[in-house]
C-alpha cells in the first residue's frame, strides 16, 4: 500500500452532527438537513450511509442515492470525519482470519479519507468473547494497532480510537485500559465518547487526556442511549469544560444522537456552553 497522495488539512474548531441521527435516510437527505445547522458532518459509515461499500447495505434496503459517495460528499459545503463501520467488525478478534478482515476494512476506509480530503477516522478498538478471553483480545488488538500504525503513516489520515461503554467484554471502557493499547506509541489517537464514559463512571478521568476528537451525547450513567445533552446526568459544567479544552486544541465537537430532536438538543447545548 504506497500511497503518493499529500493531504493539507486546515481543520479548526467546530460544532459537527453525525448521520446516526438521520439512519433511515439517504446519505444525501443526511447531509443537505445536517449543513443547516452545523459546518462539518460524521459520516457513520453504516447502512445506507456506508461511503466504502454503498451496496453492503441492511437486507431488504436499497440505497436511494444515485451518485457515489464522493459526489454526495463533495455536493455540499461542509467538512467531514468518518466513522468506520462497527457491525461484524472486530479489531480484537482471537481468531486471526476476522481480525485481519476488520483491518483491511478500516483500511479502505482510511483511503476513502485520503482521496476525499477527510482528516479523521473513528474508530472503535473491538470487543471479547467473554471476560475469561479479555487478555486475548487485548493482544489482538496491540497487532491490530500496529498494522493501524502504517496506515495511518501511507494514507496521513489521523485515526481516531474510541473508548467503549460499560460493558465486560469491551475494550478501553477506562483511562487505564490505554496503557494495554498504547496509542501513542503507535502514532493513533484518542477520540473521547464522553456519553461512554459516564457510564462507566469516568469522565473526569479521561477529560485528563490528550483528547482529538469528541461524540457528545447524554445518558443516566447506566445506558448508552446517546440522548441529547441536557437529558442526562452529565453536568453542563463539565459541558463547559469540555468546550473550552476542544476550542484550545481545534479539536471537533460531534453531536452523535439517534434521532434528529436530540441531535439538535445537543447542537443548542454546546452553543450555549460556549462552542461556535
Amino acid at each position: 500500500m504506497d500511497y503518493l497522495f499529500i493531504i493539507d488539512f486546515k481543520f479548526i474548531f467546530m460544532i459537527g452532527i453525525s448521520t446516526l441521527a438521520y439512519s433511515n435516510k439517504s446519505l444525501t437527505f443526511a447531509l443537505s438537513e445536517i449543513e443547516k445547522s452545523a459546518k462539518h458532518a460524521e459520516i457513520f459509515s453504516e447502512g445506507i450511509h456506508n461511503v466504502i461499500h454503498p451496496d453492503v447495505i441492511h437486507p431488504g434496503t436499497i440505497r436511494p442515492d444515485s451518485e457515489n459517495s464522493s459526489e454526495i460528499l463533495s455536493s455540499f459545503s461542509l467538512s467531514y470525519s468518518i466513522h468506520a463501520p462497527t457491525l461484524d467488525i472486530n479489531l480484537a478478534a482471537v481468531r486471526e482470519k476476522i481480525r485481519k478482515a476488520g483491518v483491511e476494512i478500516i483500511n479502505e476506509s482510511a483511503v476513502f479519507c485520503m482521496n476525499n480530503n477527510i482528516e479523521i477516522l473513528v474508530v472503535h478498538p473491538g470487543y471479547a468473547a467473554d471476560v475469561q478471553t479479555l487478555p486475548a483480545a487485548y493482544k489482538s488488538f496491540e497487532k491490530s494497532t500496529a498494522e493501524l500504525e502504517k496506515i495511518k503513516e501511507e494514507t496521513g489520515v489521523r485515526i481516531c480510537i474510541e473508548n467503549m461503554p460499560n460493558a465486560e467484554i469491551y475494550l478501553f471502557k477506562t483511562p487505564e485500559d490505554e496503557k494495554k493499547i498504547n496509542l501513542k506509541s503507535k502514532n493513533l489517537e484518542f477520540i473521547l465518547d464522553i456519553g461512554h464514559a459516564n457510564t462507566a463512571g469516568n469522565l473526569n478521568e479521561f477529560l485528563e487526556k490528550e483528547i482529538a476528537h469528541y461524540h457528545i451525547h447524554d445518558n443516566a450513567g447506566d445506558v448508552d442511549n446517546h440522548l441529547g445533552f441536557g437529558n442526562g446526568t452529565i453536568g453542563f459544567n463539565i459541558l463547559e469544560q469540555i468546550v473550552k479544552k476542544a476550542k484550545k486544541d481545534k479539536a471537533v465537537l460531534i453531536a452523535e444522537n439517534k434521532t434528529v430532536e436530540e441531535a439538535l438538543k445537543t447542537v443548542e447545548m454546546l452553543k450555549k456552553a460556549g462552542a461556535e
